[in-house]
């Protein structure tokens, strides 16, 4: 299909999933001439189009295509016309139920003990749902920038067959009520749209209660065009033999498919470059055939005997489903059969929905706990028998809510080689802290309705609404175990009693498995088009920015072999992403960078996690660690917005001296501070940790008290944080909201090997292109136009920087040929003045219970040393070894403040109190290690190999001792532990691997040397003047520039983070100044 056609189906796409998971049967069955059973298909056929799975995405997209194209759609269930009244809206539980063969939901329970269901028939989940029937909230339409034009279309195409206005009678009616008693205002009435407050939803539920689905918009098709299969069991995709050649992408040919009588037939493509399989089996039933096809995680198809076609290890990853939580109201009145007429959307985004007098199946099973008995027999008397098939009906019904944008995901493996069972399927439910604040946010607003007045009359007088909440508990909703408190603490009470709201989403999500036209990254001719692309985030974090991402940040095994850009950015970190940003106002933009997205781990950059990211050693964490030559633990980012993704949050502007010795103009500097302000900082919050500290720091003499502000100025201040109110952590990636998404391209996992030059006259080098390595080992080559203006811009960090330099020939002659690397300009100071801001550190176990804290409180010496702190971080499951033998009483201590989180994690219930100092005057250098670009150079800091550097580190402890001595601080002190005690705990800690001395807690110098841990403010490898020009422009090349920390003589004020992204943006500025238009 056409481009226009795509963008048109993309638009499309997210209107028929309105449908999903709330979208069979229309009061008169269609008569479909194109839908027969598989047994009939030919043993081997040919099209121009395959769409693998008919249901909520597939009927649709089908029909569509088939105005233009020939379409075969392969359903490996029946037909949703057969069982007449099955689906009806009183019926929604018993089908789910229904363990036949040939039900329409197929079983099964995730590996968090939750029942689940999918869909087996033609019209997939909107043939199972609860029928509710809303559309996108607007910013999802605009964040993902769809044409809202189209969007509109698509939705009144579906809307002409399966929307249906949901009738409002007494329980709904009492739910809608309570619902505005409960503040979830306004009343919006009657609306297809998604608004915050309380709402009447459209549904696919007709006035006689007949469900109408997906399967009813093949009545668009055009007959002529489409042929549809039941019982079609996709076993794999066929593919072209790539036979190991590099660059040769495996392209998709055709099928495999099973019918009913287990007879093996193969669907082909047509031999037409347009041709394409579709995958639309929802997010279990796409990642599973794609993994069984042998596109997937290496090691795991290896394990489960599938040859590999295509190593994507994220396909089955980030699998997420919105919990359902809620509370059964036995009712002393009759009640309608009702399905989600009424939701309630409130500010937070839980949404409140409600269900009553539906019929039960046989057995729903035993309570899962033992109830009072005045509860029981209400219980027992709500429950109607419903004929002789000992079905019953509720009379009575749930209130439930669900939370948006779940943050917890799980992932899926395959079982076994059989497409008919179902994956391994873990969802890990509430495992990020923030879903659970959800979730109670939620259950508080649930709870207000059941005790509103409006609803009381559907309430037994004699059951408290403690006792509704044991009843809840004790049904056999899941397999989780209940706890004593699971019906007393609402955060107990929703761990142990979560359903599912089958809104399953994630596995093969847009920029990690497909790209934005939902092509499989990697593969020709094959797409997924289903509810498995969609992306969620957590909370406040920006789903808006994930969304419009997808637009333009892809996989680098998406990129051409050969491109051409107005600029190239190598490494989209802390300074690149504003300088991208920035530059795609006015020019086309491209973005390697070597990591991947910091969207795809909700909650691992959270506040709390701040530690474990950092010694995270997978392959694919966002931080790199290494040990420098001086024996200190050190870390580089590898993820999009670099270090502002692993850092510790920190955000205060450069002091004024910094600014007054670089070449920016000072009225730049403040709206470029105040450009990424608007995205990203917040207020530190200080409470009783941090508030101590402060005051402190006040009694120490760190005067005044300059409360909260983002400058650098004298004295004890609150700072700023990229953590928002929830610690949800905001980074440089956030700024690419800025970016012109048809001037920008962002590649992933995008590791550049060398820049590549050209001689002009005078012998003078030229910046012309790059060549860079996808995560498949596949090279590319990226080269600027033919325009004066064009430039490589290097925002490689002060490691990665210098690195590349010298790996493309520009540095100090002996080192590249000792690498045998070929010389393109001497430039002997490329990789020299390396510095860092020694951290040094006295960690303090706490009596008291302190709060989750990062560097909130900063204290500002007149001498230029700060001293600032955290607390209550999750440790890494393996900490080490102590270093030096403590005394024991402070090992006790010590042990007693490690309080265990998790199976493996454990949390400081205390914290540390650190100093760094701001110009150090100790220098080292980098040395290539070897060529290989993804292997840290050698890296020497020489912490205080200056005398002056050592006497302001003693300084700086001698003020950080006041602060532990002082009264302020004293409630968070063991008083048996002495400051000399602290001071042997922390040189007992694995801080580095520097030697430890007999002396080292008893002199300040030597406690200085041996304890020194990194503040992660690496500068000076590619300074101004010296590499660089004062327009960063690497001196003796021409088109080529450095732009990061690698520039700086020294850090700017307490943190350099606020000041490297303002320079990036600044600096983007000026650029385009001297750009033509």
């Amino acid at each position: 299909m056409e481009r226009e056609s795509w963008s048109f189906l993309k638009a499309f796409l997210v209107a028929v999933l309105a449908l999903h998971p709330n979208f069979c049967h229309a009061e008169k069955a269609p008569n479909y001439s194109f839908v027969r059973e598989a047994t009939a298909a030919p043993r081997v056929s040919y099209h121009p189009n395959i769409v693998v799975g008919g249901g909520t995405a597939g009927c649709a997209l089908a029909a569509t295509m088939s105005l233009k194209t020939a379409v075969l759609v392969l359903e490996r269930g029946g037909s949703p016309y057969t069982k007449p009244g099955i689906t009806d809206k009183a019926n929604f539980m018993l089908q789910l139920y229904d363990t036949s063969s040939d039900s329409y939901a197929q079983q099964f329970f995730s590996e968090d003990g939750v029942s689940c269901n999918r869909a087996r028939v033609l019209g997939g989940g909107s043939v199972i749902n609860a029928g509710f029937y809303s559309r996108a909230e607007p910013r999802f339409i605009k964040e993902a920038r769809l044409e809202e034009d189209q969007v509109r279309k698509a939705y009144d195409w579906v809307e002409k067959k399966v929307a249906f206005r949901s009738p409002v009678l007494q329980w709904q009616t009492a739910v809608k009520e309570g619902l505005l008693e409960a503040g979830v205002t306004p009343d919006n009435q009657f609306t297809y749209e998604h608004v915050k407050g309380t709402k009447i939803g459209a549904s696919i539920f007709d006035n006689n209660d007949h469900r109408h689905t997906a399967a009813d918009l093949l009545e668009y098709a055009e007959p002529k065009n489409i042929l549809v299969y039941l019982h079609a069991t996709v076993h794999k995709i066929i593919f072209t033999e790539t036979d190991g050649i590099a660059g040769l992408r495996p392209r998709a040919t055709g099928v495999i498919y099973q019918d009913a009588a287990g007879v093996l037939h193969e669907a082909h493509l047509i031999k037409d470059s347009k041709s394409e399989i579709i995958l639309s089996s929802g997010a279990i039933g796409s990642p599973q055939l794609l993994m069984l096809s042998g596109i997937g995680p290496a090691r795991h198809l290896q394990e489960m005997r599938v040859k590999v076609v295509k190593d994507l290890p994220t396909v089955g990853q980030n699998l997420a489903d919105n919990a359902m939580n809620g509370i059964f109201i036995p009712s002393p009145l009759p009640v309608e059969v009702s399905l989600i007429s009424t939701v309630g959307i409130t500010q937070s985004d839980n949404y409140i929905e409600s269900f009553s007098g539906l019929n039960l199946p046989a057995n729903p099973g035993p309570l899962a706990t033992s109830l009072p008995a005045t509860v029981y027999k209400v219980y027992n008397e709500v429950k109607n028998t419903m004929g002789s098939n000992l079905n019953t009906r509720l009379q009575g019904g749930f209130i439930i809510q669900k939370a948006a944008r779940p943050r917890s995901t799980g992932h899926l493996q395959l079982r076994n080689p059989n497409p008919n069972e179902t994956p391994k399927v873990w969802f890990n439910y509430f495992k990020e802290p923030e879903d659970l604040k959800m979730c109670v946010q939620g259950m508080e607003t649930v709870i207000k309705v059941v005790d509103s007045k409006s609803f009381s009359r559907f309430r037994f007088p004699s059951i408290s609404t403690p006792d509704l909440m044991n009843l809840t508990a004790a049904l056999p909703a899941n397999l989780r175990r209940r706890h004593p408190n699971t019906a007393t603490s609402l955060e107990r009470f929703c761990k142990d009693t979560p359903t599912t709201f089958w809104h399953y989403h994630g596995t093969c999500q847009v920029g990690k498995v497909v790209d934005n036209e939902y092509r499989v990254i990697g593969v020709d001719a094959l797409r997924v088009i289903d509810a498995s692309t969609f992306h969620t985030t957590p909370g406040t974090n920006p789903q808006a920015t994930v969304m419009m991402l997808g637009s333009f940040v892809q996989e680098a095994t998406s990129a051409p072999p050969v491109s051409y850009h107005s600029y190239i950015v190598v490494g989209g970190g802390t300074a690149g992403c504003p300088l991208a940003a920035t530059l795609s106002e006015k020019a086309n933009v491209l973005v390697l960078e070597r990591g991947g997205s910091p969207y795809a781990k909700p909650g691992k950059t959270d506040k709390v996690n701040f530690l474990l990211g950092l010694y995270d050693t997978s392959n694919d964490s966002y931080a790199q660690q290494f040990i420098s030559e001086d024996g200190v633990f050190n870390h580089r980012a590898r993820v999009l917005g670099g270090g502002s993704v692993i850092n510790a949050g920190y955000y205060s502007h450069a002091d004024p001296e910094f600014i007054k010795e670089t070449s920016l103009d000072e009225a730049l500097v403040k709206d470029s501070y105040r450009w990424v302000e608007r995205k990203l900082a917040f207020e530190a919050p200080v409470l009783q940790w941090q508030s101590a500290v402060k005051d402190g720091l006040l009694e120490a003499g760190v005067l005044p008290d300059n409360k909260f502000t983002y400058q650098h100025i004298k004295g004890t201040k609150i700072a700023a944080t990229i953590f928002d109110k929830n610690d949800h952590r905001h980074t440089a990636a956030d700024l690419l909201e800025y970016a012109d998404p048809k001037n920008i391209k962002v590649y992933l996992h995008a590791t550049v090997h060398k820049i590549i030059f050209a001689t002009e006259s005078g012998s003078r080098k030229r910046a012309t292109g790059v060549i860079y390595q996808d995560a498949s080992g596949v090279q590319h080559e990226a080269y600027l136009t033919k325009d004066s203006k064009s430039e490589i811009i290097v925002s490689s960090g002060a490691i990665g920087s210098p690195q590349l330099l010298m790996l493309s020939g520009v540095g100090p002659p002996h080192q590249l040929q000792a690498m045998g690397i070929k010389l393109v300009l001497d430039q002997p100071m490329v990789g020299q003045n390396m510095a860092d801001n020694a951290m040094n550190s006295i960690a303090v176990p706490s009596p008291l219970p302190v709060e989750v804290s990062l560097l909130s409180t900063v204290g500002i010496t007149q001498s230029g040393y700060y001293i600032e702190a955290w607390s209550g971080l999750n440790l890494p499951p393996s900490s080490g070894q102590m270093r030096t033998p403590v005394p024991p009483i402070v090992y006790k201590a010590y042990n007693e403040s490690r309080i265990k989180v998790g199976p493996f994690d454990t949390r400081i219930e205390g914290g540390y109190i650190v100093q760094k100092f701001g110009r150090p005057l100790s220098k080292g250098h980098i040395e290539l290690r070897s060529t290989n670009p993804n292997e840290t150079p050698k890296v020497w800091f020489n912490y205080f190999k200056e005398a002056e550097d050592l006497k302001m580190c003693v300084r700086g402890m001698e003020t950080m001792i006041k602060v532990v001595n002082s009264k302020s601080f004293s409630r968070f002190r063991y008083p048996s532990v002495s400051t000399h005690d602290l001071l042997n705990l922390t040189a007992a800690l694995p801080l580095n691997i520097r030697p430890r001395h007999p002396d080292t807690a008893t002199s300040l110098e030597q406690f200085c040397r041996d304890t020194a841990t990194t503040f992660w403010h690496y500068h000076g490898s590619c300074q101004v003047g010296k590499v660089v020009d004062t327009d960063y422009r690497v001196i003796g090349i021409h088109s080529l520039r450095v732009i990061d920390a690698s520039t700086f003589h020294v850090t700017p004020g307490t943190n350099p983070q606020a000041t490297v992204m303002m320079l990036g943006r600044a600096m983007g500025v000026r650029i385009l100044k001297d750009r033509p238009e």
